[in-house]
């Protein structure tokens, strides 16, 4: 079979089964819960340079056969535009990528009071 096509989350699948290996026993040798590398599977999260490199020798192939073929298209999402500021949304300043990471640290209940702060915020700004 061409893998040439496949994502890393499909090639993962497609070497997993043609080892005859459970996600479980996968993981098992990485160290990490099956959850874990059933989320690299489906996507969810791409594993990291190390895991891949697990993987490769798990699975008896070259660490470079687990990347996305470099020919194959990207899709670009240069056409996700924030409508205030005309740039591009993955384009987050120094200080935008500091509030995300912070957000990302809060209580569930900080989220939400941190959301609703940010609500009331836009609402003067119009």
């Amino acid at each position: 079979m061409d893998t040439k096509s496949m994502t890393v989350a499909e090639k993962l699948r497609h070497y997993r089964e043609a080892c005859a290996l459970s996600q479980q026993q996968v993981a098992a040798v990485l160290k990490v819960e099956r959850s874990t590398y059933g989320k690299y599977e489906t996507a969810v999260t791409e594993p990291s340079l190390l895991s891949l490199v697990k993987l490769a020798k798990i699975f008896n192939v070259s660490p470079t056969e687990l990347l996305p073929d470099p020919d194959v298209e990207v899709p670009s999402f240069e056409h996700v535009r924030d409508l205030r500021s005309g740039t591009a949304i993955y384009q987050l300043s120094k200080e935008e990528r500091g509030l995300v990471i912070g957000f990302r640290v809060l209580s569930p209940e900080k989220k939400r009071q941190a959301l609703a702060m940010l609500a009331d915020l836009s609402k003067n700004d119009d």
